[in-house]
Protein backbone atom coordinates (compact mmCIF):
# COMPACT_ATOMS: atom_id res chain seq x y z
CA UNK A 1 0.00 0.00 0.00
CA UNK A 2 1.47 3.38 -1.00
CA UNK A 3 2.26 6.10 1.52
CA UNK A 4 1.00 9.47 0.35
CA UNK A 5 1.75 12.67 2.30
CA UNK A 6 2.60 10.46 5.26
CA UNK A 7 -0.67 8.53 5.02
CA UNK A 8 -1.16 4.93 4.01
CA UNK A 9 -3.76 4.86 1.24
CA UNK A 10 -5.67 1.95 -0.23
CA UNK A 11 -7.27 1.58 -3.64
CA UNK A 12 -10.72 0.81 -2.26
CA UNK A 13 -13.72 0.59 -4.57
CA UNK A 14 -12.69 3.47 -6.83
CA UNK A 15 -8.93 2.99 -7.14
CA UNK A 16 -6.08 5.41 -6.55
CA UNK A 17 -6.46 7.37 -9.78
CA UNK A 18 -9.49 8.80 -11.55
CA UNK A 19 -10.49 6.73 -14.57
CA UNK A 20 -13.46 6.92 -16.88
CA UNK A 21 -14.16 3.21 -16.44
CA UNK A 22 -14.76 3.65 -12.72
CA UNK A 23 -16.63 6.93 -13.05
CA UNK A 24 -20.42 7.23 -12.83
CA UNK A 25 -21.24 3.80 -11.40
CA UNK A 26 -25.05 3.55 -11.77
CA UNK A 27 -27.12 3.91 -8.61
CA UNK A 28 -30.94 4.13 -8.75
CA UNK A 29 -31.31 5.62 -5.24
CA UNK A 30 -31.98 9.35 -5.20
CA UNK A 31 -29.71 11.46 -2.98
CA UNK A 32 -32.09 14.42 -3.20
CA UNK A 33 -34.22 14.94 -0.10
CA UNK A 34 -37.68 15.53 -1.52
CA UNK A 35 -41.08 15.46 0.15
CA UNK A 36 -44.52 16.31 -1.25
CA UNK A 37 -44.77 19.42 0.92
CA UNK A 38 -41.75 20.90 -0.90
CA UNK A 39 -43.80 21.10 -4.11
CA UNK A 40 -47.17 21.93 -5.50
CA UNK A 41 -49.35 18.92 -6.26
CA UNK A 42 -48.75 19.50 -9.97
CA UNK A 43 -44.96 19.59 -9.55
CA UNK A 44 -44.99 16.39 -7.49
CA UNK A 45 -47.05 14.63 -10.13
CA UNK A 46 -44.68 15.82 -12.87
CA UNK A 47 -41.72 14.36 -10.99
CA UNK A 48 -43.42 11.00 -10.54
CA UNK A 49 -42.55 9.80 -14.06
CA UNK A 50 -38.86 9.76 -13.10
CA UNK A 51 -39.32 7.29 -10.21
CA UNK A 52 -40.52 3.74 -9.71
CA UNK A 53 -41.93 4.34 -6.21
CA UNK A 54 -44.54 6.68 -4.77
CA UNK A 55 -42.05 8.21 -2.31
CA UNK A 56 -39.76 9.20 -5.19
CA UNK A 57 -36.68 7.56 -3.73
CA UNK A 58 -35.64 5.31 -6.65
CA UNK A 59 -35.19 6.35 -10.26
CA UNK A 60 -36.48 4.43 -13.24
CA UNK A 61 -33.97 2.55 -15.40
CA UNK A 62 -34.38 5.19 -18.11
CA UNK A 63 -33.43 7.97 -15.72
CA UNK A 64 -30.43 6.04 -14.41
CA UNK A 65 -29.23 5.51 -17.96
CA UNK A 66 -29.66 9.18 -18.82
CA UNK A 67 -27.86 10.25 -15.64
CA UNK A 68 -24.94 8.00 -16.55
CA UNK A 69 -24.79 9.26 -20.13
CA UNK A 70 -24.88 12.87 -18.94
CA UNK A 71 -22.17 12.23 -16.34
CA UNK A 72 -19.86 10.59 -18.87
CA UNK A 73 -20.45 13.38 -21.39
CA UNK A 74 -19.61 15.95 -18.71
CA UNK A 75 -16.53 13.91 -17.75
CA UNK A 76 -15.27 13.96 -21.34
CA UNK A 77 -15.95 17.68 -21.69
CA UNK A 78 -14.04 18.44 -18.51
CA UNK A 79 -11.10 16.33 -19.63
CA UNK A 80 -11.00 18.24 -22.92
CA UNK A 81 -11.18 21.50 -20.99
CA UNK A 82 -8.22 20.49 -18.79
CA UNK A 83 -6.14 19.50 -21.81
CA UNK A 84 -6.42 23.01 -23.28
CA UNK A 85 -5.01 24.76 -20.20
CA UNK A 86 -1.49 26.13 -20.49
CA UNK A 87 0.61 24.27 -17.93
CA UNK A 88 3.19 27.02 -17.39
CA UNK A 89 0.51 29.65 -16.88
CA UNK A 90 -1.22 27.37 -14.37
CA UNK A 91 1.99 26.85 -12.39
CA UNK A 92 2.81 30.56 -12.29
CA UNK A 93 -0.69 31.60 -11.27
CA UNK A 94 -0.90 28.88 -8.63
CA UNK A 95 2.39 29.96 -7.07
CA UNK A 96 1.18 33.57 -6.94
CA UNK A 97 -2.09 32.55 -5.30
CA UNK A 98 -0.35 30.34 -2.75
CA UNK A 99 2.04 33.17 -1.88
CA UNK A 100 -0.78 35.71 -1.58
CA UNK A 101 -2.66 33.47 0.87
CA UNK A 102 0.57 32.62 2.78
CA UNK A 103 0.00 28.91 2.42
CA UNK A 104 2.81 26.46 3.13
CA UNK A 105 3.57 23.10 1.52
CA UNK A 106 2.24 20.04 3.32
CA UNK A 107 4.57 17.05 3.33
CA UNK A 108 3.05 15.04 6.17
CA UNK A 109 -0.69 15.30 6.76
CA UNK A 110 -0.33 13.83 10.23
CA UNK A 111 1.13 17.14 11.37
CA UNK A 112 -2.17 18.77 10.41
CA UNK A 113 -4.35 16.52 12.51
CA UNK A 114 -6.87 18.63 14.42
CA UNK A 115 -5.58 21.85 12.82
CA UNK A 116 -8.15 24.47 11.82
CA UNK A 117 -7.51 26.48 8.69
CA UNK A 118 -7.43 26.52 4.92
CA UNK A 119 -6.08 23.80 2.63
CA UNK A 120 -5.44 23.64 -1.12
CA UNK A 121 -5.30 20.35 -3.01
CA UNK A 122 -3.47 20.44 -6.35
CA UNK A 123 -4.01 18.01 -9.21
CA UNK A 124 -1.08 18.77 -11.49
CA UNK A 125 -1.97 16.29 -14.23
CA UNK A 126 -5.26 18.12 -14.72
CA UNK A 127 -3.92 21.63 -13.96
CA UNK A 128 -6.55 22.08 -11.28
CA UNK A 129 -6.73 23.07 -7.63
CA UNK A 130 -9.35 22.96 -4.91
CA UNK A 131 -9.47 25.25 -1.86
CA UNK A 132 -11.39 24.45 1.29
CA UNK A 133 -11.74 25.18 4.98
CA UNK A 134 -11.84 22.72 7.82
CA UNK A 135 -11.66 22.35 11.58
CA UNK A 136 -9.36 19.37 10.96
CA UNK A 137 -7.33 19.68 7.76
CA UNK A 138 -5.91 16.16 7.87
CA UNK A 139 -9.33 14.55 8.29
CA UNK A 140 -10.91 16.69 5.58
CA UNK A 141 -8.25 15.98 2.95
CA UNK A 142 -8.46 12.26 3.66
CA UNK A 143 -12.23 12.40 3.27
CA UNK A 144 -11.77 13.83 -0.24
CA UNK A 145 -9.47 10.93 -1.09
CA UNK A 146 -11.82 8.22 0.15
CA UNK A 147 -15.21 9.72 -0.68
CA UNK A 148 -17.02 10.05 -3.97
CA UNK A 149 -19.82 12.22 -5.29
CA UNK A 150 -23.32 10.74 -5.30
CA UNK A 151 -24.27 9.34 -8.68
CA UNK A 152 -27.13 11.79 -9.24
CA UNK A 153 -24.96 14.78 -8.23
CA UNK A 154 -22.03 14.12 -10.55
CA UNK A 155 -23.49 16.75 -12.85
CA UNK A 156 -24.09 20.03 -11.02
CA UNK A 157 -26.29 22.18 -13.22
CA UNK A 158 -26.16 22.01 -17.04
CA UNK A 159 -24.22 19.08 -18.50
CA UNK A 160 -22.14 21.34 -20.73
CA UNK A 161 -20.99 23.66 -17.94
CA UNK A 162 -20.82 21.52 -14.79
CA UNK A 163 -17.46 21.54 -12.96
CA UNK A 164 -16.12 18.07 -12.20
CA UNK A 165 -16.40 17.37 -8.46
CA UNK A 166 -13.18 17.29 -6.45
CA UNK A 167 -14.44 14.08 -4.85
CA UNK A 168 -14.30 12.37 -8.23
CA UNK A 169 -10.50 12.49 -8.08
CA UNK A 170 -8.60 9.85 -6.13
CA UNK A 171 -5.77 9.98 -3.61
CA UNK A 172 -2.81 9.74 -5.98
CA UNK A 173 -4.28 12.36 -8.32
CA UNK A 174 -3.67 14.86 -5.53
CA UNK A 175 0.00 15.66 -6.19
CA UNK A 176 0.50 18.67 -3.90
CA UNK A 177 -1.12 20.10 -0.80
CA UNK A 178 -0.78 23.56 0.75
CA UNK A 179 -2.30 24.71 4.02
CA UNK A 180 -2.23 27.35 6.70
CA UNK A 181 -3.45 27.42 10.28
CA UNK A 182 -6.01 30.20 10.62
CA UNK A 183 -9.15 31.28 12.44
CA UNK A 184 -9.86 33.74 9.64
CA UNK A 185 -10.35 31.09 7.01
CA UNK A 186 -12.77 33.13 4.88
CA UNK A 187 -10.18 35.88 4.45
CA UNK A 188 -7.38 33.45 3.58
CA UNK A 189 -9.55 31.57 1.11
CA UNK A 190 -10.62 34.83 -0.54
CA UNK A 191 -6.98 35.87 -1.01
CA UNK A 192 -6.27 32.60 -2.75
CA UNK A 193 -9.36 32.62 -4.97
CA UNK A 194 -8.90 36.28 -5.94
CA UNK A 195 -5.45 35.53 -7.37
CA UNK A 196 -6.28 32.34 -9.25
CA UNK A 197 -7.95 32.08 -12.64
CA UNK A 198 -11.32 30.33 -12.09
CA UNK A 199 -10.44 27.97 -14.95
CA UNK A 200 -8.02 26.34 -12.50
CA UNK A 201 -10.49 25.85 -9.64
CA UNK A 202 -12.56 22.74 -8.99
CA UNK A 203 -14.76 24.50 -6.43
CA UNK A 204 -18.39 24.25 -7.47
CA UNK A 205 -19.71 27.05 -5.25
CA UNK A 206 -18.25 30.11 -3.56
CA UNK A 207 -16.15 29.99 -0.43
CA UNK A 208 -17.00 30.45 3.21
CA UNK A 209 -19.05 28.46 5.68
CA UNK A 210 -22.63 28.63 4.40
CA UNK A 211 -25.53 29.30 6.72
CA UNK A 212 -28.79 27.36 6.51
CA UNK A 213 -30.39 29.76 4.03
CA UNK A 214 -27.45 29.64 1.65
CA UNK A 215 -27.24 25.85 1.83
CA UNK A 216 -30.76 25.62 0.42
CA UNK A 217 -29.84 27.59 -2.67
CA UNK A 218 -26.28 26.49 -3.43
CA UNK A 219 -27.38 25.15 -6.77
CA UNK A 220 -28.43 28.62 -7.83
CA UNK A 221 -24.99 30.09 -7.12
CA UNK A 222 -23.00 27.21 -8.55
CA UNK A 223 -19.92 27.99 -10.58
CA UNK A 224 -20.11 27.05 -14.26
CA UNK A 225 -17.64 26.56 -17.10
CA UNK A 226 -18.18 26.94 -20.80
CA UNK A 227 -16.93 23.50 -21.72
CA UNK A 228 -17.77 23.86 -25.41
CA UNK A 229 -16.42 26.60 -27.66
CA UNK A 230 -19.42 26.34 -29.97
CA UNK A 231 -22.90 27.64 -29.26
CA UNK A 232 -24.66 26.17 -26.25
CA UNK A 233 -26.19 22.83 -27.24
CA UNK A 234 -29.67 21.71 -26.35
CA UNK A 235 -29.76 20.17 -22.88
CA UNK A 236 -31.17 16.67 -22.35
CA UNK A 237 -34.65 16.25 -20.87
CA UNK A 238 -34.83 17.83 -17.42
CA UNK A 239 -34.21 15.42 -14.57
CA UNK A 240 -35.07 15.86 -10.87
CA UNK A 241 -31.45 16.39 -9.85
CA UNK A 242 -29.06 19.22 -9.14
CA UNK A 243 -29.92 22.17 -6.94
CA UNK A 244 -31.01 24.67 -9.57
CA UNK A 245 -34.14 23.18 -11.02
CA UNK A 246 -37.48 24.72 -10.14
CA UNK A 247 -38.91 21.23 -9.68
CA UNK A 248 -36.25 20.10 -7.22
CA UNK A 249 -36.37 20.44 -3.48
CA UNK A 250 -33.56 22.66 -2.16
CA UNK A 251 -30.68 20.26 -1.56
CA UNK A 252 -28.12 20.54 1.20
CA UNK A 253 -24.75 20.06 -0.48
CA UNK A 254 -21.73 21.46 1.35
CA UNK A 255 -19.12 20.45 -1.19
CA UNK A 256 -17.54 23.14 -3.36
Amino acid sequence: MPVHFGEVVTAGKYGLHLTRDQYAAPNPRSSIYARPEHFTAEQWDQRARHFIDADQRFYTDEVVQMLRENALLNFDLNMAFFSQIDELRFLIDLEEAVTAARLEPVHDLRKWDGVEGVYVMVFDKYKQAYVGQSWNIRKRVRSHWSGTKQFDRLVFGPVHSSVLSVDSFRALDNTRIFAVRSRRADLVESRFVDRLNPDYLLNRVGGGRPDETRLRFMGLEGKRRQLLASETPTEPDALPTGGDSATVAPAVDQSK
